[in-house]
C-alpha cells in the first residue's frame, strides 16, 4: 500500500524530473525538420516534433512489408495537432516528457539522444520505460504509446491490417 508521504515524494519527484528534462532539452541543439513541416507544426517544436517523429516510428513499426509507416501517415503531425486542443498544463507536460525521452538515455548512463541511437537501442529504452517500476515512466510511455496509436490507426490505409472495411456512413469528400 502506498502512503500519503511517498506519493507525494513520487509524484514531486516527477515532475521535478520531467521539468528539468524540459528546461535542459529546449537549450541543447538543434532538430533540422523540413520547412513545410515546421511551418505547419502549431504546438511542438521542431526538436520535440522529431523526437515524437521518432518515437512514432518504434511504436508504429510494422513487420510486413508494404505497410503504412508512421511517417506515411503523418503521426507526429497528427499528435501536434491533437496537442493543440489540450490545455497549456497538459501540453506542457507532454513537451517535458518527450524532452525526457531524448535525454533520458543520460538517466541509465547512455551516451547517445534517443533520436541517435539505432532502432534496437531505441526500441530497448522504450521497453525500459514500458516496464519502468517508476510510474512516470510508465505513465509517459503509455501517453506516447496511445497518441501514436491515435495518429496511426486513423488513417484509412492502416484499416486493412485489421480487418476493418471502415464505417458504415461514408466521410463527406473534402474539397
Amino acid at each position: 500500500m502506498i502512503t500519503r508521504r511517498r506519493f507525494l515524494k513520487r509524484t514531486i519527484g516527477g515532475a521535478l524530473l520531467l521539468g528539468g528534462a524540459y528546461v535542459v532539452g529546449r537549450q541543447l541543439g538543434r532538430y533540422p525538420v523540413e520547412e513545410a513541416t515546421a511551418r505547419r507544426l502549431t504546438v511542438l517544436s521542431p526538436k520535440e516534433y522529431t523526437v515524437l517523429a521518432a518515437v512514432a516510428r518504434r511504436i508504429c513499426a510494422g513487420d510486413d512489408a508494404g505497410v503504412p509507416t508512421s511517417d506515411d501517415t503523418q503521426v507526429a503531425l497528427f499528435v501536434d495537432g491533437y496537442l493543440a486542443r489540450l490545455d497549456d498544463g497538459l501540453r506542457s507536460d507532454v513537451k517535458a516528457l518527450l524532452q525526457l525521452v531524448e535525454h533520458g538515455g543520460f538517466f541509465r548512463l547512455r551516451a547517445k539522444r534517443f533520436t541517435q541511437m539505432a532502432p534496437d537501442e531505441q526500441d530497448a529504452m522504450l521497453a525500459d520505460w514500458e516496464q519502468s517500476r517508476l510510474a512516470v515512466r510508465r505513465q509517459g510511455f503509455q501517453a506516447l504509446k496511445t497518441m501514436c496509436l491515435l495518429g496511426y490507426w486513423r488513417d484509412d490505409r492502416t484499416w486493412p491490417m485489421l480487418g476493418y472495411t471502415g464505417p458504415m456512413v461514408k466521410r463527406p469528400r473534402k474539397s
